[in-house]
């Protein structure tokens, strides 16, 4: 199931509204499973979105991952994301494609 995902916060803080309508949408696999995160040093659910490619994750992977919102045309999913080293606060909203 592909969905179209957009990130609601940058590096902690709220993208605002003006911004937000204009943020292009990443179309996307998003998968959620129970990993050890090296990051927080003890097992949690990761999200990310599926690669194809060898390489890096296209956008950071969601750490201790909630699915905090459910419609019958997509979904919210909270987390905390590390950027260099630092965790953030991090909310995906994922509507079904």
């Amino acid at each position: 199931m592909y969905f179209l995902l957009v990130r609601r916060r940058e590096r902690g803080v709220a993208i605002p509204n003006e911004k937000l309508v204009k943020v292009k949408p990443l179309r996307a696999d998003v998968h959620l499973h129970e990993c050890h995160s090296a990051a927080l040093g003890r097992c949690c659910i990761e999200a990310w979105v599926f690669n194809p490619a060898p390489g890096e994750d296209i956008i950071p992977r969601l750490l201790d991952a909630k699915v905090n919102g459910m419609g019958s045309l997509g979904l919210n999913i909270t987390g905390v994301e590390d950027v260099d080293g630092v965790l953030y606060a991090q909310s995906w909203w994922c509507r079904v494609e």
